[in-house]
């Protein structure tokens, strides 16, 4: 019958510890018969080892081997005979039970396991045998660096990112993409939920097929022989996707995103191996248009944030708020729909008195001339035919707002856009710095003023009444070539 062991610990079933608790078990051994040994020892180490191989160093042609090894725990303890000499020892058949205690360093890193490298503890019992190889026994355990939440207020702060893109439809820029993202705290545990709200508003005239918000782990691993280098691996942590955002529309998102055991982000810089969060948006866009993507770095801590019920409320009421802003969205948009066509009104007012205006002075430019002199007609800009792109009405599609509902919107199809439209309205958006400033994380959190903002709000009038402006002057400028030489003629004569 061989040498039986088993290790167990004082009051943790589960061998899970926080760096500087007491670590404490007993090793019951069984032997069947009689056994010559040097002696019996018990050992709990704790170490980081990194490993990986790197082709073509330093030639082509051949391979290294990239390690690094640092030891952070290393307790060794004989419960029988000694270290001193070769002495032998006769182990009689029997059971027998030691015990083991030892304290954890505060500064010991958390257990990992990836895939250039691991952190690992363990308990460690060895049998040195005479003229033969020792019979050890091990049994690991999990240590956790322990990360408190609460210590520190800078995990309590919001958590917000905001970004834009533009796209490229037929040479021309379109309109932009905005994304927001926002969840109530920076720093959380692994049991807790990550609530977020992702907003999305498309001011282009691309659709955006799927939204996704990813919960990523990423391990850096540092070697040093034979040469300092680093290797990065990621991991996927939790998913949460949404459906599309169809162009001239917006929608706001609601979810969460579940942790489940997971190590807490390094915050010790002498480790070899770094594990470190992040949450990562995807807004992806149809045809071959580059996908947006936001990045923004989140804490996983092992003692989650101690702020009762209140922090609960107000992430309650900020959704209330979100639900109180969607419905206004549709009363908003037939504010604007009505307000353009009242301005559209004064524009052709001021337009007719300006054409009556040049008529005027056509019949007192024929007064001075004479009753003789006659001028050639002007042919009113409003009564022709117009030829250029721009002073065609242009269509513009009625903007829709969605709901929370992954259910598309229904709105009205529209061609692309001329090179001149294009080109007049693209002067005419604003700058990247300036849309910046004025959009902030609380115009989806406010129901209060104007909650709306008009998409693509581009009016087709101002800019047919400047072109039709132009035309104006353009006649004036020819009837008054003709008038002088009239007026020569009428000197001959």
């Amino acid at each position: 019958m061989p040498i039986e062991c088993l290790i167990s610990f004082d009051n943790n079933p589960q061998g899970v510890y926080y760096a500087g608790q007491e670590l404490s078990g007993v090793v019951d051994l069984s032997v069947d018969a009689t056994k010559r040994i040097k002696g019996i020892h018990v050992t709990v180490s704790g170490y980081a080892k990194i490993r990986w191989i790197k082709k073509g160093y330093p030639r082509d042609s051949e391979r290294a081997m990239c390690r690094a090894y640092r030891s952070y725990l290393s307790s060794r303890s004989y419960v029988l005979g000694s270290c001193a000499g070769n002495s032998c020892i006769d182990w009689l058949a029997g059971e027998y039970s030691y015990t083991f205690h030892v304290i954890l360093p505060d500064n010991l890193p958390t257990s990992f396991d990836g895939k250039y490298g691991q952190i690992h503890y363990e308990i460690i019992t060895t049998i040195e045998r005479s003229g033969r190889y020792p019979k050890v026994f091990k049994l690991p355990f999990t240590v956790i660096q322990p990360l408190d939440l609460n210590a520190d207020a800078i995990y309590r702060v919001p958590l917000e990112i905001l970004d834009r893109k533009r796209f490229w439809s037929f040479c021309c820029p379109t309109g932009p993409l905005t994304v927001k993202f926002s969840t109530p705290y920076c720093g959380y545990a692994p049991g807790q939920k990550i609530h977020f709200v992702l907003y999305v508003n498309n001011e282009s005239s691309i659709d955006i097929t799927e939204c996704e918000v990813k919960l990523k782990q990423e391990v850096s691993y540092e070697s040093h022989d034979p040469q300092h280098e680093y290797r990065y691996d990621k991991h996927l942590i939790a998913l949460k996707q949404f459906g599309n955002v169809l162009r001239w529309s917006r929608k706001v998102y609601r979810g969460y995103l579940d942790l489940p055991s997971i190590p807490p982000t390094s915050v010790k810089p002498t480790c070899p191996i770094s594990v470190n969060y992040s949450i990562k948006i995807i807004v992806n866009p149809t045809e071959f248009h580059w996908k947006l993507k936001l990045k923004i770095p989140l804490t996983i801590g092992s003692i989650p944030i101690m702020d009762g019920p209140e922090a609960l409320l107000r992430f309650n009421r900020q959704q209330q708020q979100h639900q109180v802003v969607s419905q206004h969205f549709q009363m908003s948009t037939q504010q604007t729909q009505r307000q353009r066509d009242r301005n559209s009104v004064p524009d052709q007012q001021r337009l007719t008195t300006n054409i009556n205006n040049n008529n005027q002075a056509t019949l007192s430019t024929q007064r001075s001339l004479g009753e003789g002199a006659t001028l050639p007609t002007i042919t009113s800009p409003s009564t022709a035919t117009p030829t250029t792109a721009a002073q065609r009405p242009m269509a513009m599609p009625a903007i829709l707002v969605t709901s929370d509902s992954d259910n598309p919107p229904d709105y009205i199809p529209m061609m692309p856009p001329s090179y001149e439209d294009a080109m007049a309205l693209s002067e005419k958006f604003s700058d990247d710095i300036e849309f910046l400033t004025n959009v902030s994380m609380s115009s989806i959190m406010s129901a209060q003023g104007d909650v709306t903002k008009t998409l693509y709000s581009e009016s087709n009038t101002q800019f047919c009444f400047g072109m039709q402006q132009e035309s104006v002057l353009a006649t004036d400028e020819d009837a008054n070539a003709q008038g002088r030489a009239a007026f020569r003629n009428y000197e001959k004569k």
